[in-house]
């Protein structure tokens, strides 16, 4: 519920593999394999990005995965999605396909990556971001900073700053958790660096989701079994959560610093009905941490006019693999608002002209600035 980069720290500290998410409920539904096959864009000298596309149609739709970085967790919807609209699936730096970062992994540079690859990958006009968890988190900020970059927002359970907010004891403890977690990404780092991660030698580091199909078992593999995944994650988690008395991590401070109003932008925030507890969490952390999430959400969505809060029936954090109709839905209703956002206004009707005067002839309209985008 604290979104993904945390909870897998968490699972790690507690000796869980990861892997990519794969609810007992999930329902059936896979990716288009040329989606999972290597296309990397260039986005500074020596820096690229895997980003691959499918579908047709505008306003385009790109997603932003959670912590765990995995396209691959988009299966369910990802049919659907792209035909409604164009789609887009990349991995960050460090993630997936993608090469390792050359900056600290906070919000500031994520967000700045996805403007260099838009712009490199010629994606033009604005997009319909869909973000998960962290990548919720993302889509948000890039949507702080380059407002005229986003047509619309889908939030899947989305993390948010300030979204954790533990005090003595349960601090202590979730903390402890966390530099655990930590430790054993370091180590998985390290084997993987070695060599020593394989699907039938996982070590601990990562599982794999049994409804996976060849090509997802491959790209998934091909991100768990290299060492920029673990030291990214790790980095990333370090640098969204605040450590020891610190009440703002940096990542937080970010995105409270570019904080603005959404005006009338389409968007749409989703909620598990049951968000994932964490192994440290008694009853009563457990509903404060569940309450506090649900809240911040709904204020989430009251950032834009046209902002929805849904709370998603039998959905845990993977609400994408739980409830896939109901992400399907929101992406839907958010692209329809953001084409009647962008339709020309209609003409006005021409007027009549008076009993016994001739009318005047009206001057040509002046020609566009430019094409709408």
């Amino acid at each position: 519920m604290l979104g993904s980069a945390r909870r897998l720290m968490g699972a790690l500290a507690a000796g869980l593999a990861l892997g990519a998410a794969c609810p007992a409920a999930a329902q059936t539904g896979s990716m288009d394999p040329e989606l999972l096959k290597p296309n990397l864009v260039e986005v500074e000298p020596g820096r690229r990005l895997h980003i691959a596309c499918t579908g047709k149609g505008s306003p385009t739709i790109l997603f932003e995965q959670g912590g765990e970085g995995s396209i691959a967790n988009w299966r369910k919807v990802q049919a659907q999605a792209s035909a409604i609209s164009r789609t887009c699936f990349y991995d960050r730096a460090g993630f997936g396909l993608s090469d390792p970062p050359k900056d600290p992994v906070d919000g500031i540079h994520v967000t700045d990556d996805l403007r260099r690859l838009l712009l490199a990958a010629d994606i033009r006009g604005p997009v319909v971001l869909v973000g998960h968890s962290i990548g919720g988190f993302y889509s948000t900020l890039f949507a702080d900073r380059f407002p005229q970059q986003v047509a619309g927002m889908v939030l899947v359970d989305p993390g948010f700053a300030g979204q954790w907010a533990p005090t003595g004891r349960q601090r202590r403890r979730e903390l402890q958790a966390m530099a655990k977690g930590g430790q054993k990404l370091k180590a998985c780092a390290e084997l993987a660096r070695q060599g020593a991660l394989r699907a039938d030698a996982p070590q601990g580091c990562f599982s794999l989701a049994p409804d996976l199909t060849p090509a997802e078992t491959e790209y998934v593999l091909k991100g768990f079994t290299r060492p920029s995944w673990y030291e990214a994650e790790v980095e990333q988690s370090n640098n969204y959560f605040p450590s020891g008395a610190e009440p703002e991590s940096l990542s937080w401070k970010q995105e409270r610093l570019a904080r603005r109003d959404f005006g009338n932008m389409p968007l749409v925030v989703l909620s598990a009905q049951t968000p994932p507890r964490e192994p440290v969490q008694n009853d009563k952390a457990y509903a404060e941490a569940s309450a506090r999430w649900k809240e911040g959400h709904r204020r989430l969505a009251a950032r834009s006019t046209r902002g929805e809060w849904r709370e998603v029936a039998g959905a845990t954090h993977f609400i994408q693999l739980d409830q896939p109709a109901a992400v399907v839905e929101a992406i839907s209703q958010v692209v329809a608002q953001a084409r009647e956002s962008a339709a020309p206004a209609p003409k006005a009707a021409k007027g009549k002209a008076t009993k016994g005067k001739a009318a005047k002839p009206r001057k040509p309209a002046a020609k566009a600035a430019g094409k709408a985008r």
